[in-house]
């Protein structure tokens, strides 16, 4: 596994690391919709700015897209920050972003602390 999920109040991070696989990148996401937290959710963070690559395709991102259509009947208010500097992942980001099957507001930034100031105020800034 190259990602860890943890949840602040009305949020979650999940932090990716190393080699990023597609089962990896689809499991972080069925692992949070399917929580029990879920439906309070008002942001997500995806933090890539740790990994190594990623062998992820456009048909996984597209598996993504479709689960969130799912997830959003239960919870159509979350908004997600992918924070990365990585071309690939961007990318992959865009390509989601991007898709009609997208459900949730996405964007892209280089750092922890934009993504946060971009959540506004349900997400807290880092501490010092």
């Amino acid at each position: 596994m190259t990602y860890e999920v943890a949840w602040e109040g009305r949020g979650a991070v999940k932090r990716f690391f190393g080699h990023v696989t597609e089962d990896d990148m689809l499991q972080s996401v069925l692992e949070t919709e399917s929580d029990r937290r879920f439906d309070d959710l008002r942001y997500v963070i995806n933090d890539f700015t740790d990994i190594t690559g990623s062998s992820v395709t456009l048909p996984t991102i597209e598996d993504i897209a479709i689960a969130d259509i799912g997830a959003s009947h239960s919870n159509p208010s979350i908004r997600i920050a992918v924070v990365t500097t990585d071309p690939d992942i961007e990318a992959l980001v865009n390509h989601y972003a991007n898709s009609p099957l997208n459900a949730y507001e996405t964007r892209i930034f280089s750092s922890m602390e934009a993504a946060r100031v971009w959540l506004g105020p349900t997400c807290p800034p880092l501490s010092p």
